[in-house]
């Protein structure tokens, strides 16, 4: 093993990512640059460790092979359970000129197993990247659902490649494609968006000062998803290294996720808002008190609406770590941006009560008093050198003022090119013009303000649900739903528009709540109903055309945890959402 040499290269001046990774490699061979723990159970022994040499060699390999049976620029798709095999995969297919298109396995979900289908027909994929071990459910997946028969390999066997000619990089340069990040398919059919090296060393050049970024980085969420990949290349190409557990440990026992933390030293972690709340509800007290989370500097909370009393419960519960509510950072970003668009960490998250009659109006104005109604909505921080942050009329196209509702547009280095294969919607969504003529906008379709200088988001634009003219978001609803009624389980999806209750007295100004529950008897479902029509009309002001409550687990869910609000409305408007209890309209009855 050669000595470590100086890095020659930084982020902001490295023609490639893959140079200056390779870089990375050169300077420090022997430091561990990723670990697995492959048994959750252990938090020592059960820890896989690879050097910057071992990920290097490793990608090589698989460099190699696809070097051999592919033409640079294929697409090559990632169906890994996580950890290191899907870092080396990742850097193989970047090595080798590939396109990488990371996504999750099959599973046993129909759902689930079409849009990976989709994703594969999408992306053109030639060839298939798994490990040995989840090989028979591939190819088991691809007979099922009929995917064109390409190479599918298992970069974990053995090869005939020999280790002295393992590829070498093929010349890169900025502009080249480095994969494609196929977005959540919460709002529609998943669609391919195209990050190139400069936006990844960009966007991770502007992210990583403005957040902070310091120390070893870790925790359980894929790497499929794009904060997922982020927790993954960032702390790689920083020199960081980075400790990984499978998504499934921390869904079955949360706390294994603080385990982690405290038992290596991560100091930044990163997490939608449902794990910091099913960690409130889960972990014990005990267990609670026998961590320590004082090393926990970065606690990136994203991905999906941000409630601010989860983030409130999560810091008075592990205060007893050492967990500071400054460590806590609410932050906003999306794939279409490469990640990462605004955040502050080092203070406890900023929220603003804002009232709710003047949200109705599309006003961001914080409650007069105590008395009026209101909604807590949390600062995702100032915008940053990332991204230029609008706010913009939608229909309209005029830039707001600060204080005012509208459409985030974003501008900048860190934008996607476009959707893969998608130049009929490019135009629109990423060549967005405001009605002063300035274009190059990124449409994100998310809902937001800024106030104070800083960046709020309330929802997306399609899940808006006008009421006899007045703006009603869902997500205050639900939020209001679990604040007033414990009975109600942690998932549920309200929405409305016109065909949502077919026959209704006003089609247009139908409102539906869906919302599991949890160890109800069947005798107070038809109470519990009651009670929800009556918090929402006294909260709202709106009238409730239909209640289903629903078995835990029945909110479908994207792989990356979102609610998929427009299927579970699709379901409802067709009959085929099965309740456990629903008022008279629109929806079958279990029972009946």
């Amino acid at each position: 093993m050669k000595d470590g040499q100086p890095m020659k290269y930084g982020l902001t001046d490295a023609p490639d990512l893959v140079t200056l990774f390779r870089d990375r490699v050169a300077a420090e061979p022997d430091t561990e640059a990723i670990a697995f723990l492959a048994d959750s159970s252990d938090l020592s022994g059960g820890l896989v460790r690879w050097s910057y040499a071992r990920l290097d060699a490793e990608a090589r390999g698989r460099a190699a092979w696809l070097g051999e049976h592919l033409p640079r620029g294929s697409r090559v798709l990632l169906l890994h359970p996580g950890g290191l095999e899907f870092a080396a995969a990742l850097f193989g297919c970047l090595y080798a000129g590939m396109i990488a298109v990371p996504a999750p396995l099959p599973g046993r979900y129909r759902h689930h197993r079409r849009r990976l289908a989709a994703i594969a027909e999408d992306s053109g994929a030639a060839a298939i990247l798994t490990t040995a071990k989840e090989l028979p459910e591939v190819r088991e997946w691809m007979a099922d659902v009929g995917v064109a028969a390409i190479p599918v390999v298992a970069g974990d066997e053995p090869t005939d490649t020999d280790p002295p000619s393992l590829a070498d990089p093929v010349a890169l340069d900025r502009t080249t494609t480095a994969l494609l990040q196929y977005t959540s398919g919460s709002t529609g059919a998943p669609k391919g968006v195209v990050v190139r090296h400069d936006q990844l060393l960009f966007n991770a050049a502007e992210g990583m000062p403005a957040l902070r970024w310091h120390g070893r980085a870790g925790g359980w969420l894929p790497l499929y998803h794009d904060m997922g990949l982020n927790q993954l290349i960032w702390p790689l190409l920083h020199g960081d290294g980075c400790v990984l557990m499978d998504p499934i440990a921390f869904v079955r026992r949360p706390v294994s996720w603080l385990r982690l933390i405290d038992a290596h030293d991560i100091n930044m972690s990163f997490a939608p808002n449902f794990a910091f709340e099913l960690c409130v509800r889960k972990v014990r007290d005990e267990d609670a008190a026998a961590l320590d989370l004082s090393r926990w500097h970065l606690a990136g909370c994203g991905s999906e609406p941000i409630d601010p009393t989860v983030l409130t419960a999560f810091a008075a519960k592990f205060a007893v770590s050492g967990f500071r509510a400054e460590a806590l950072a609410p932050v906003y970003g999306l794939a279409e941006a490469t990640v990462y668009v605004s955040g502050h960490p080092g203070r406890p998250p900023v929220t603003h009560r804002v009232d709710l009659d003047a949200l109705a109006r599309g006003a961001f104005v914080p409650a007069a008093s105590d008395d009026r109604q209101a909604r807590e909505v949390v600062s995702c921080g100032p915008p940053t050198g990332a991204c230029e942050v609008r706010v913009v009329d939608p229909e309209t196209r005029e830039e707001l003022p600060e204080g005012q509702l509208g459409e985030i547009w974003l501008r900048g280095r860190s934008i996607s090119p476009g959707y893969w294969r998608r130049d009929d919607e490019n135009a629109e969504v990423f060549g967005a013009v405001t009605a002063t003529g300035e274009g190059c906008h990124l449409r994100t379709g998310d809902l937001g303000a800024l106030y104070e200088g800083e960046l709020y988001v309330h929802g997306r634009i399609k899940d808006m649900i006008i009421v006899h003219g007045r703006n009603v978001y869902p997500q205050d609803i639900e939020q209001e739903l679990r604040a007033q009624h414990p009975e109600l389980g942690k998932a549920g999806v309200v929405f409305g528009g016109p065909g949502t209750v077919v026959g209704a007295e006003d089609e247009a100004s139908a409102v539906v709540v869906t919302h599991e529950v949890s160890k109800v008897p069947a005798d107070r479902l038809p109470a519990l109903a009651a009670e929800i029509r009556n918090t929402v009309g006294r909260e709202f002001g709106i009238s409730v055309t239909a209640v289903a409550l629903l078995k835990p687990g029945a909110v479908l869910r994207t792989t990356s945890g979102k609610v998929r609000r427009s299927a579970m409305r699709d379901l409802f408007r067709e009959g085929r959402l099965t309740a456990l209890y629903q008022d008279p309209q629109g929806v079958k009855d279990s029972h009946g």
